[in-house]
């Protein structure tokens, strides 16, 4: 199964039906046994956050804040590129799936560059001469006329700024060293330019990966790793202990940490370090670029009343995610039957309400909807839009990686594998948690990082009890450096679209991406390490050692008998 991920030689969602049919065939496990690991606690978590980031992109509420949020940091290019990186960050955070937050972000990318590669001082002109270009090519802009003639016209402006002494120059007769430097300043500028489109573009792409670190339902790799640990502990009739609140102590400020540091990276890769450190004030393209933002955020209107509504919603549920079960304190969950309540039934509760709270101010009491449309009004969500967007082939995905680490854990393959890798017993565990994220990065730079992450769960789980260490310590930070994949176009959908877009090519993102990979793996690591270690006891092995050696034991039997 694992050859047919690689090679792409049938869908994914095709792929991940195999377990249904051979795993009963080949006397594995029962089809009933199978197919229970389809629909999980962690997959109705995975659907219904999924819904709810639906709404807010069906309610137009991501582009009013993406939009505010660059206008609050303004447009010269390294604040630009900070507030590129910001919303796609945030809006990655909560949207599950990285491909719709970047192909949200692209349209407006795409205008605000356009307003920076127009002229300053002949902004009326350059629209005429656009506009007529376009009507000369058939509608589609011809870079190279406009470029010469706008030079053209630069150097009549500055013609007719001279002395009246020097009135007898003609275009024809100015000096040629003066149009060598033109030419090679032009050259300059229009190499500077394209260097910042692409740090904008990559930025984007970046933003949207960094972004699900942040939060458990931020990627479908956080899920399945979550998965892999719960059924895990239940082995061992313990509870892992890892929510969506208790995530935020290791995700969120590694997520946090990796953004400011990558905006340092590619302002110094894209925009030089002159540029970075530069407090010159903004230039007239950047005011232009600011006035169409604030004119885009002018035409969004007022926040309508679905905008308020799903606001709501999804402040309240991630309000119900982190007092649930905080740890430190106990949360509402204590009212119920222990382990009754999980984080997938507080977003199934918000997701279930959006369905039913009308988009429009209903007509009760002093809330009176205009009388104009009379009638029924339409709820913040259809299923019509679920069932269009949804990536259904994520939940199938995830059931066939659970399918198959319940097959490797039952059958002792898992556990096998684990003792075959002994050897790393013998590295301080910090350096062996490193070598695993190194390898973890390297491998979902040209694979999928679900399934490199559905694949290194199952085998780090048994590592880690062969090795008698804690679970959490090598799980979590392999499958958060899963979501690393910056190098490549074929990783994620976020840097396939970003490459789709034009403005970079596989040596620009194989620059920009090695070095962040090394970044983002030091702070995980150096996270995991510290804070989290703290936070989680991570230096002691939390099952019964000869429990855990009994069946360690009694697997690996199993396992090699098979084999052999």
């Amino acid at each position: 199964m694992a050859i047919y991920w690689f090679t792409d030689a049938l869908p994914m969602a095709v792929t991940s039906l195999l377990p249904v049919a051979l795993l009963p065939l080949l006397g594995v496990q029962p089809s009933k046994e199978v197919c229970q690991n389809y629909i999980k606690d962690v997959s109705m978590l995975q659907l219904t956050g999924f819904t709810v980031a639906l709404a807010i992109e069906k309610c137009g509420l991501h582009t009013r804040i993406a939009l505010k949020t660059l206008l609050i940091f303004g447009t010269k290019p390294r604040w630009l590129m900070l507030g590129f990186l910001l919303s796609t960050w945030f809006l990655a955070m909560w949207m599950s799936m990285s491909g719709p937050t970047v192909a949200m972000m692209l349209p407006i990318l795409e205008a605000v560059l356009k307003k920076l590669d127009s002229k300053p001082d002949l902004e009326e002109e350059d629209d005429d001469i656009a506009t007529n270009t376009k009507s000369v090519t058939g509608g589609k802009d011809n870079e190279a006329f406009e470029l010469r003639v706008k030079e053209e016209m630069n150097g009549k402006v500055k013609q007719e700024a001279q002395p009246h002494g020097n009135s007898h120059h003609t275009l024809d007769t100015l000096p040629k060293v003066e149009h060598q430097d033109d030419d090679d300043a032009a050259k300059a500028k229009l190499h500077d330019q394209k260097e910042m489109e692409k740090g904008l573009t990559l930025c984007i792409a970046y933003a949207a990966n960094i972004g699900g670190l942040s939060t458990l339902t931020g990627h479908a790799a956080n899920l399945i790793f979550k998965a892999n640990l719960d059924d895990l502990y239940e082995q061992h009739g313990q509870e892992a202990g890892v929510t969506f609140a208790t995530w935020l102590i290791v995700g969120f400020p590694c997520s946090v940490i990796c953004l400011v540091l990558a905006w340092i990276w590619m302002q110094f890769l894209f925009l030089g370090w002159r540029q970075t450190l530069s407090l010159q004030k903004d230039n007239t393209n950047d005011k232009a670029a600011k006035k169409m933002l604030r004119k885009e955020y002018e035409n969004l209107g007022p926040m309508s009343f679905a905008q308020k509504a799903v606001l709501g919603h999804f402040v309240v549920l991630v309000i119900l995610w982190l007092t649930r079960d905080p740890r430190f304190i106990d949360g509402w969950a204590w009212f119920f039957k222990k382990g009754f309540v999980s984080d997938a039934t507080s977003a199934s509760l918000v997701a279930l309400s959006l369905f039913i709270f009308p988009s429009e101010r209903p007509r009760l009491l002093c809330c009176k909807r205009n009388r104009e449309n009379p009638g029924p009004v339409p709820a913040l969500m259809d299923w019509d839009t679920v069932h269009r967007k949804m990536s259904w082939f994520v939940l199938i995905f995830m059931g066939a990686g659970l399918a198959m680490a319940d097959a490797c854990q039952k059958t002792g393959l898992s556990y096998w594998i684990g003792y075959q890798m002994g050897g790393l017993s013998s590295l301080p565990p910090w350096l062996m948690v490193f070598i695993i994220s190194v390898g973890s990065t390297l491998i979902t730079d040209v694979i999928s990082n679900t399934a490199t992450c559905t694949m290194l769960m199952p085998i780090l789980a048994g590592l880690a009890v062969s090795l008698k260490v804690n679970p959490i310590y090598i799980m979590w930070p392999a499958a958060m450096c899963t979501n690393l994949a910056f190098m490549l176009p074929v990783a994620t959908s976020a840097t396939a679209m970003v490459f789709a877009f034009g403005r970079v090519t596989v040596m620009d993102m194989v620059k920009a991406g090695a070095g962040l990979n090394v970044i983002c793996v030091l702070v995980i690591t150096f996270g995991m390490n510290t804070w989290g270690k703290a936070a989680f006891n991570l230096g002691e092995f939390p099952f019964d050692v000869l429990n855990a050696t009994a069946i360690i034991t009694n697997t690996t039997t199993v396992a090699m008998v098979t084999t052999y």
